[in-house]
C-alpha cells in the first residue's frame, strides 16, 4: 500500500490573520496586571451576502489587542471610524481570572497595525518616516 509523504510546507502550522476594517470606538490605553500597556481595538469588517436586490451587508466585529508601543501609537493617532490594516494571530484569553464563570474570548493579537486612514486627517503618507515606509505601528 503506498504511503503519502506530507509536503514540508504543508506540515507547518500557521495562525495568521489579516483584517482591513474600521475602528468601532476610541482606543483606550490600559495596563495589564504585569505592567504591560495594551489597547483593545474594536474593528469592523464587512462582507456582502446575496446578489442583486437581495444583496445584504454583514458586519463582523473583531476584538484586536495591541501591546506596548503599538498600543500607545494607536491611542495617540486613531479615533472611531479610522480605517486599519491589522496583521496578527488568533488567541483565546480568559475574560477574568477572578471569576469562576469566566469564559474564553477569541481575540486577534496584533503583530502589526497600519493606519490606512484616520479621522484626524492623517493617512499613511503623512506620518513621517516609518519603518519600511509602509508601516506605522509594529509590535
Amino acid at each position: 500500500m503506498p504511503t503519502t509523504i506530507p509536503h514540508p510546507i504543508l506540515m507547518k502550522i500557521m495562525n495568521r490573520v489579516f483584517l482591513i476594517g474600521n475602528l468601532g470606538h476610541e482606543p483606550e490605553l490600559r495596563e495589564s496586571e504585569n505592567g504591560q500597556y495594551f489597547a483593545r481595538l474594536n474593528v469592523a469588517t464587512h462582507r456582502y451576502i446575496g446578489k442583486g436586490e437581495d444583496r445584504q451587508e454583514e458586519v463582523q466585529w473583531h476584538n484586536v489587542y495591541a501591546w506596548g508601543k503599538t498600543a500607545e501609537t494607536c491611542c495617540a493617532h486613531l479615533s472611531k471610524g479610522a480605517l486599519l490594516f491589522v496583521e496578527g494571530e488568533v488567541r483565546q484569553i480568559q475574560t477574568s481570572k477572578k471569576s469562576e464563570n469566566s469564559s474564553p474570548m477569541t481575540i486577534v493579537h496584533a503583530h502589526q497595525i497600519r493606519f490606512l486612514k484616520t479621522n484626524k486627517g492623517r493617512t499613511l503618507d503623512n506620518f513621517g518616516p516609518a519603518r519600511n515606509h509602509d508601516a506605522v505601528a509594529h509590535r
